[in-house]
């Protein structure tokens, strides 16, 4: 018989109450996962089939675009970087059964090694992405009662026992990226969450007592996410807390198009600089009338739209007065959260921030802009006793590889984060 809510929240907190002494008073990551970057490509939006394109393949990540330049681990682990945050797809973990996930499972470890190998220890970042929409978060928060949760539940759980097989302890699990639900209030985002979050950290402190967890707030997990977070239930638990930043979005994600005549960006609101008021607000109109004059696909009608869209996304940015002192506010917020909460700044883990790139035919982020806006992050979330992950390492769109050689790091970007400064 099904368990009322209310029920299910209490069996939680109760199930929680009762965990082992040993997960409870696990030792903290000491000085493990300290600066890291995401990977999003090794084990990510999985090969489907073609006759079904709601089902995986049997390997779906041995495409030739889940390969990872071996020389770029390398540079990373030679340039003071200590962690992977490697990215699942979760679909084909809750999907492929019998040989198919044993293999698949192999995969993960074998990764892990591989990354270890190298001095790099690993968070395992449980990402739902909707390629295949029943697998994305918004389905599978649905229904903490139904069969996609308990999917997912049981799938932390065994990700949780071969984790807690690596002797050395240099990996984490992160439960899950961005929890988000689909037409719900921001109340009852945070409420879901809490209720998902807990049942799923007492399902992987069961499997692993000592496994170091890594738990966020709902809704994309940002700021707002962590400021409505609770961590009380977990004080007691191996855990570090995480939050996203990209702000301004503006600013952040600039080239990119969401197609939504409402988004923040815009691909010809571009030229914005970090800070805000480091380029005049007349050369920066002009760059933008000049690229949509300049798009032959507009006619006038669209370009018109296409203005009065971008001009609305420079107002923003503008009034927005985005520069080091705005950062530094924010991350105050993070620390007086921890303060008041009672958890050290060092269990903070700013697990994802970054920007866009411009090269080719991308255009993002001009990269002196780049380098000052996460110069400024990395070394104001170090200054807080944060951890941070950049997003990420060697995607085309927000990578910090080199833009002609995949095997190297851009060594002026790396120059310009808190690598060398003191822990």
């Amino acid at each position: 018989m099904p368990l009322t809510r209310r029920e299910f929240l209490s069996t939680a907190t109760a199930a929680l109450a009762a965990l082992p002494a040993r997960g409870r008073a696990a030792a903290g990551p000491g000085r493990l996962f300290h600066r890291g970057g995401s990977i999003h490509t090794m084990m990510n939006w999985g090969a489907l089939r073609e006759d079904d394109r709601t089902r995986y393949l049997p390997r779906p990540f041995d495409m030739p675009r889940n390969a990872f330049p071996a020389g770029l681990v390398e540079d990373f682990a030679r340039a003071g970087f200590d962690f992977i945050r490697l990215t699942l797809d979760v679909g084909p973990f809750m999907q492929l059964q019998g040989a198919d996930k044993e293999a698949l499972e192999d995969s993960l470890m074998h990764n892990i090694r591989l990354f270890h190998d190298r001095g790099l220890s690993v968070i395992v970042d449980c990402h739902p992405v909707e390629q295949v929409p029943a697998y994305s978060p918004q389905a599978i928060l649905e229904d903490l009662e139904g069969p996609l949760f308990a999917g997912y539940t049981a799938m932390i759980g065994r990700l949780a026992t071969l984790l807690s097989g690596v002797t050395s302890g240099h990996v984490a699990l992160e439960l899950m990226n961005e929890p988000v639900m689909r037409n719900a209030s921001r109340r009852t985002q945070v409420m879901v969450w809490n209720a998902a979050q807990l049942v799923l950290h007492d399902t992987a402190r069961r499997a692993a007592g000592d496994l170091l967890l890594v738990l966020t707030g709902a809704d994309y997990g940002g700021l707002g996410g962590l400021r409505d977070l609770d961590p009380s239930p977990f004080i007691d638990s191996n855990t570090l807390f995480s939050f996203h930043y990209y702000m301004p979005i503006t600013f952040t994600h600039q080239g990119v198009d969401f197609k939504t005549a409402d988004a923040p960006t815009s691909p010809y609101a571009v030229g914005l600089p970090y800070p805000y008021d480091a380029v005049p607000a007349q050369e920066i109109e002009a760059g933008i009338e000049a690229r949509i004059a300049g798009d032959a696909a507009l006619d006038e009608a669209r370009k018109t739209a296409e203005r009065e869209h971008a001009q609305r996304i420079l107002k923003g940015f503008l009034s927005d007065a985005w520069n080091r002192g705005r950062i530094e506010s924010d991350f105050a917020e993070v620390e007086s959260w921890a303060d008041r909460n009672g958890a050290a700044r060092h269990r903070i883990i700013l697990g994802e921030f970054g920007t866009t790139r411009s090269f080719g035919r991308l255009t993002g982020v001009d990269d002196f802009y780049r380098r000052r806006w996460m110069s400024d992050v990395t070394h104001l979330a170090q200054a807080g006793g944060f951890r941070w992950a950049l997003w990420d390492i060697n995607s085309a769109d927000m990578g910090i590889s080199r833009s002609d050689d995949e095997n190297r790091l851009d060594q002026d970007l790396i120059a310009a984060l808190a690598i060398s400064d003191p822990l």
